[in-house]
């Protein structure tokens, strides 16, 4: 398990992103120093994964100790707009 924000750096875009079951999520979209941004395929929403769920950076992908039901769906537009401060994204929140 790794939770180092430099080992979280260290991670490319385009990444892909493999849970403990095997199954592939997807590719990272973002790495943060506590989380990952992964974009899943044929998906609007990307997966939010906390540093303590990735296990290891292995082989050239980011294989996780945690399966995807564990997982919190975030949509990536949504959030880019609440980010930089789009007027539009502020109504409600």
């Amino acid at each position: 398990m790794t939770d180092d924000p430099h080992n979280m750096r260290r991670i490319q875009a385009g990444t892909p992103v493999v849970a403990l079951n095997g199954e592939v999520l997807g590719t990272v979209r973002e790495a943060h120093p506590h989380y990952l941004l992964v974009d899943q395929p044929e998906a609007h929403n990307d997966l939010d994964v906390p540093a303590h769920a990735v296990r290891e950076v292995i082989g050239g992908r980011v294989q996780l100790s945690i399966n995807r039901t564990a997982l919190t769906e975030v949509d990536h537009e949504e959030t880019v707009h609440h980010e930089h401060g789009d007027p539009a994204s502020s109504g409600g929140c």
